[in-house]
């Protein structure tokens, strides 16, 4: 069943990809500056699952679109810190799976990019 779900992911993720661009082309070109996010496009998410027994959580992004694998989230609870984690994926939908690198995280709290 592993096999499967994985497979569906990396098909689903090949599609992502920017048409036109070459694999070995930059973004951007370096020293070009900062990058402003607009608060539109900033990816937060809410902790919709935990897991603490195998240490992972399921986190939400909504229209806010899905972070890469390897992505580093803060998790805030009543605007305080109260962890970290770190997307390992599968990812569906609106929905991302992360591993807990530190805190005691519950449902509900929020998922800022750190």
């Amino acid at each position: 069943m592993r096999n499967w779900v994985t497979t569906v992911v990396a098909l689903a993720l090949a599609g992502c990809a920017v048409p036109g661009r070459r694999g070995g082309e930059p973004l951007a070109k370096p020293g070009g500056g900062t990058v402003v996010t607009p608060g539109a496009f900033r990816q937060e998410g809410r902790v919709v699952r935990t897991n603490v027994r195998l240490n992972f959580v399921v986190l939400d992004f909504g229209l806010h679109g899905l972070p890469p694998v390897g992505g580093q989230f803060a998790i805030y609870r009543l605007g305080k810190k109260v962890g970290q984690v770190r997307v390992s994926g599968p990812a569906w939908d609106t929905y991302a799976v992360a591993d807990i690198v530190e805190g005691e995280i519950w449902m509900g709290d929020e998922a800022r990019p750190k």
